[in-house]
């Protein structure tokens, strides 16, 4: 079983990895040694930091520091932003090098910064200037098209010197398919002075260990896998597997807390539908027609039916 020694974060994911699941984590008593919000993105036009990220920042009562996630290209914009950020409660910023969403790349954000090595560059260097010893850290992939990119990036941050470096082992390319290449996170710890998070489709603690024994790196950081059975920190820890009355639990708690933030305007259907940002990564737990059923639902009552069958 994995050391205490082993650091473990939650990974961002917009719109899941949320204030209702970080409280959610809480009430399970399965926190990660980090959270890390979703990203706020920035944008040469104005600083306007996205409200319900900001709730993760300044309604965080899990007793775990949190990091706060810029997405963007502009060294500028990522600079003003980190410096509205830092005065807040958070451990420090990330940047965002992974994102492979085209919304987000398109702009040259998260993994499309990968497509501009200069701007990378750029950008990695102005938010080390910026952001204090001890706070800056960036999440990336292996690279735009091909993870043969990866020991030039590499080289980038190197000179940058963030404070930790989280890996995941696809290329934007890749998407979240296909086997993530954990030696290129190897080669990571063997060139970065830093600690490297390894990250990629982490999903048990026996897929950790592995992956930690052939990549030497510090820990790992995990967002699906966690969705899907957020007792997987507590079971990094020592723990134990989680029961199905636990999980049964998890999805009661999860409807409850999201209708926690969405007080004041939550109707029915939109609860429902923000629940099935999460269940999306859990309907491999499911029958076809519980997942049909779900996908479906509109109604508050009738999906904890579903969920608590």
């Amino acid at each position: 079983m994995i050391g205490w020694g082993m650091l473990t974060a939650l990974a961002p994911m917009q719109d899941v990895t949320d204030l209702a699941f970080m409280r959610t984590l809480k009430r399970l008593e399965s926190l990660p040694d980090l959270l890390v919000t979703p990203y706020f993105r920035s944008t040469t036009t104005t600083c306007a930091l996205a409200e319900q990220n900001l709730r993760c920042i300044e309604g965080n009562e899990t007793g775990v520091p949190i990091e706060a996630q810029l997405a963007g290209s502009d060294a500028a914009a990522l600079v003003r932003d980190a410096r509205h950020l830092l005065p807040m409660s958070v451990r420090g910023i990330n940047l965002n090098a992974g994102c492979p969403s085209p919304l987000v790349n398109r702009h040259g954000a998260g993994a499309g910064l990968l497509r501009e090595p200069d701007n990378f560059r750029a950008v990695l260097l102005a938010l080390r200037r910026a952001v204090p010893e001890g706070k800056f850290t960036v999440k990336c992939r292996l690279g735009w098209a091909d993870d043969s990119e990866f020991a030039a990036l590499l080289e980038l941050l190197a000179e940058a010197q963030p404070d930790m470096l989280t890996v995941h082992a696809r290329t934007r390319k890749d998407l979240y398919g296909g086997v993530p290449r954990f030696a290129h996170v190897r080669r990571a710890v063997q060139e970065m002075s830093c600690p490297v998070l390894a990250n990629g489709d982490l999903q048990t603690p026996e897929q950790v260990t592995r992956c930690l024994e052939d990549t030497g790196a510090a820990g790992v950081m995990i967002g699906r896998g966690a969705v899907r059975n957020p007792f997987i920190f507590r079971q990094l820890k020592g723990g134990a597997a989680p029961s199905r009355e636990e999980l049964r639990e998890y999805y009661r708690i999860l409807v409850e807390e999201t209708g926690r933030i969405l007080f004041g305007i939550r109707t029915e259907k939109g609860h429902c539908n923000r629940m099935k940002k999460y269940l999306a990564f859990c309907y491999p737990d499911f029958t076809p027609e519980q997942e049909y059923a779900l996908r479906r639902c509109t109604e508050v009552e009738e999906m904890l039916r579903l969920l608590l069958r």
